[in-house]
């Protein structure tokens, strides 16, 4: 499935869990998180998903166009990490639209979700059996309210991973990912090297408040506030 105008209209035809919604936060990746949506595979909490290769990790090239889908989307409320972060150059911006069956939500009617995906450098895809691929060395997600279930409700069902708080929401680790939850329940997931990651998610700040007549959130901010308005 290739994306037209750096747009992807994915549906689900079959319902799936909340293990395949961890799947997503954990795996490495947009065209990853393609595949387990697809395929419906059920990740297990022992799996190594995919990480960056420091080696196979570059800069890339700064895209405007990418600067200004972050700054004008208007389907959630967005978190970036500028156009550059610890030398990484933001190089790609990607949406995604699919459908939350109503099976696996447990509401009465099926939905559409949207995510953003940020991609920050680059690397060069190398054949590895299946085909050539690569992981980015550092994505940022971000998907529009409650396309994820909370917390504690992926923790009850999954039986691993602890919530806990940083800069003043929840926040997961599963794997390559640190996902936060937003009050108005929209999700920021960062996937990178651990201290890359820490650094990250200290770092997040607001892309679209002006677009949303939202005040601004700057770096280190409690993201509590994300969304006021100004």
């Amino acid at each position: 499935m290739m994306p037209i105008n750096g747009h992807i209209n994915l549906k689900f035809v079959r319902p799936f869990s909340v293990f395949i919604l961890i799947g997503l936060l954990a795996a490495g990746g947009f065209a990853a998180s393609i595949v387990w949506a697809g395929q419906g595979e059920k990740p297990a909490p022992g799996r190594t998903y995919r990480v960056a290769d420091p080696a196979n990790s570059h800069p890339g090239v700064l895209d405007r166009g990418a600067v200004e889908v972050a700054r004008t989307w208007d389907k959630a409320r967005v978190l970036w990490l500028g156009e550059q972060f610890q030398g990484l150059n933001l190089t790609k911006a990607q949406t995604v639209e699919y459908v939350l069956r109503a099976e696996m939500t447990g509401e009465k009617e099926d939905r559409l979700a949207s995510s953003l995906y940020l991609i920050y450098g680059e690397c060069t895809p190398l054949d590895t059996g299946d085909g050539p691929s690569c992981v980015p060395p550092l994505q940022v997600i971000v998907r529009t309210p409650n396309a994820l279930p909370q917390p504690e409700a992926i923790q009850r069902q999954a039986g691993f991973s602890t919530p806990y708080r940083v800069r003043g929401v929840p926040a997961m680790d599963l794997q390559t990912a640190t996902t936060l939850w937003m009050p108005d329940g929209t999700t920021v997931t960062v996937h990178a090297d651990p201290d890359v990651r820490v650094a990250a998610v200290q770092a997040l700040m607001s892309a679209n408040h002006a677009a949303l007549g939202m005040g601004e959130v700057k770096s280190g901010d409690d993201l509590a506030s994300l969304g006021r308005p100004r």
